[in-house]
């Protein structure tokens, strides 16, 4: 699916063996994602390892409009 984020927020960062890498600012652009099992967005980013959003953040930014999905 594709995402459009209008607004700088902050992602989780999961390394590819499953562990947390803290936070990082997610900047405005268009971006690939993915749902998960558990109701969170993946978002890809090419080479870079995945950001995570959690399904409590993305689906109040997304009734803010800060998050529009595709």
């Amino acid at each position: 699916m594709n995402i459009f984020v209008t607004t700088k927020m902050l992602a989780r960062v999961r390394r590819t063996d499953g562990t947390d890498d803290g936070c990082t600012h997610l900047s405005p652009g268009q971006y690939q994602a993915n749902k998960t099992a558990d109701g969170s967005l993946e978002i890809l980013q090419g080479n870079r390892e995945p950001l995570y959003l959690l399904p409590f953040i993305w689906w109040e930014r997304m009734e803010q409009g800060d998050i529009v999905i595709s």
